[in-house]
């Protein structure tokens, strides 16, 4: 089953919290306010275990095959040396 089949083009997870968006490209601000989240958390895309920083109000352009998973700042503690790398 795809997700138009219920009805949602894109599912993407913030922090743990499953979305449905229709837009194709959305910026973080949007995406975080959407989530109920500060709008200007720093935002990290998780892809295949590595975590990738977002820049603030980047556009993002959103899956229709996979669910996209993003994190918070707040999410977890990170380190210096994390921050860093990233």
């Amino acid at each position: 089953m795809g997700f138009s089949d219920i009805g949602l083009r894109h599912i993407v997870d913030i922090d743990g919290q499953l979305l449905g968006i229709d837009a194709e490209v959305i910026d973080t601000a949007s995406l975080l306010a959407r989530a109920n989240c500060p709008v200007d958390s720093l935002v990290w895309m998780v892809r295949a275990g590595e975590r990738v920083a977002i820049e603030p109000k980047q556009l993002i352009r959103l899956s229709e095959q996979d669910v996209v998973f993003f994190e918070t700042s707040s999410a977890r503690n990170w380190s210096s040396f994390e921050l860093m790398a990233a």
